[in-house]
């Protein structure tokens, strides 16, 4: 006589009266799955899985009081076997990864929980992987590539820095700017791992070609940070540490952030740029005069260097506006001892301009394009 088949214990959170029950439903279709509880928010999730000991919860990811990382946490001290499935019901940025990192199993979006829901509690307490649809949509760190934009003085054309981009060496589409993929890595939390990347690319390489190509004063390197690092409470010590390593004047480091990071919570980042200015290291806000607050943030925030956004720099030299507003930003940067760095110069006669009314950088298809390191040193040899 064959042995019975074990059956899988479930307990299902989802504050959701309606999902909630559309999934009790769905799982009890199943001879193989029992759920033995539900609730309605993670503290009784939490609660329910201390008593009943199931072998799967299935949590949905945003609940009145936790998020599912947390919770989920929470979950493996209370049952250490316990195999977690996320739901999901939103695109919240992030979400994908912090889950997984917490210590989930697998993913399912609500959207696709009728096919899927069932097939991914089975696998889960059979021990076996779970194949998540966009982990499979992310590049290996084999396949990207650095790329380097030339920043020049407008006064003399010589390179005075670079900006540190990034492309994917996508296996059958070939390279892909970064318009293609850095999107969806922001959407599902991969940015922070990308944005580390290329800092580990960039700041070694800036302490390269300042040992090979010395000059005063020394060219300078920008890497971009997204929402995303803000939240990495590794950030700071992550960016000493590569500094220390490769033996760069830590001001020769140029941190880009745009304005739509600093809509958030203003304490922690005037925080964060503190430890940032504690380091050494210099400041620049990118895309310059998109906001509404750009004069505030200039006014709260530790800025050296302010990006001038490319809409102002293509109207140049024919919009009268635009060149008004650029020279007064320039005059106000100047009073404020800080450094004004103009995007998207494609025409010299935009060069010419900007040089003319006080802007001392720019950065664009006139000078090069992001570049291949090789192709940058090329350019650094032939000053």
């Amino acid at each position: 006589m064959p042995s019975e088949v074990p059956v899988i214990r479930v307990v299902v959170i989802d504050d959701h009266e309606m999902i909630l029950q559309s999934v009790v439903r769905l799982l009890r279709d199943d001879p193989q799955i029992a759920v033995v509880g539900t609730a309605l928010n993670a503290l009784q999730g939490i609660e329910l899985t201390r008593h009943e000991f199931p072998d799967v919860v299935i949590i949905d990811y945003s609940l009145p009081d936790m998020d599912a990382p947390d919770a989920i946490k929470i979950l493996h001290e209370v049952c250490p076997e316990v195999k977690i499935v996320t739901l999901c019901g939103s695109e919240r940025p992030g979400a994908l990864l912090a889950s997984m990192r917490a210590g989930s199993s697998a993913w399912v979006t609500k959207t696709r929980a009728i096919q899927e829901l069932r097939d991914a509690v089975l696998r889960v307490a059979a021990g076996l992987p779970v194949t998540i649809h966009e982990l499979e949509l992310l590049p290996t760190f084999d396949q990207l590539v650095p790329y380097y934009q030339p920043i020049v003085a407008l006064e003399s054309g010589r390179i005075t820095g670079f900006e540190a981009l990034i492309r994917w060496r996508h296996p059958e589409r070939g390279l892909l700017g970064p318009e293609a993929f850095l999107p969806f890595m922001e959407e599902i939390g991969f940015i922070v791992e990308i944005d580390r990347w290329v800092r580990e690319q960039a700041i070694p390489q800036l302490g390269d070609w300042q040992q090979h190509f010395p000059r005063t004063p020394n060219i300078s390197m920008h890497v971009n940070l997204s929402a995303s690092d803000f939240l990495d409470p590794a950030i700071v010590h992550s960016i000493s540490e590569i500094v220390k390593d490769s033996n760069i004047d830590p001001a020769d480091l140029v941190l880009e952030v745009t304005e739509l990071i600093l809509l958030g919570d203003n304490a922690h980042t005037l925080d964060l740029f503190t430890q940032f200015k504690s380091l050494g290291v210099t400041l620049a806000l990118d895309d310059f005069g998109t906001a509404f607050s750009s004069l505030s943030y200039v006014r709260r925030f530790p800025f050296d260097h302010l990006k001038l956004d490319i809409s102002f720099t293509s109207e140049l030299p024919h919009s009268t506006r635009s060149m008004l507003l650029v020279e007064e930003i320039c005059h106000l940067a100047t009073s404020m001892k800080m450094g004004v760095i103009a995007e998207g110069i494609e025409r010299q006669e935009q060069a010419d301009a900007l040089r003319g009314i006080g802007c001392r950088y720019g950065q664009g298809y006139l000078f090069a394009r992001p570049l291949p390191a090789k192709d940058c040193e090329r350019l650094l040899a032939a000053e």
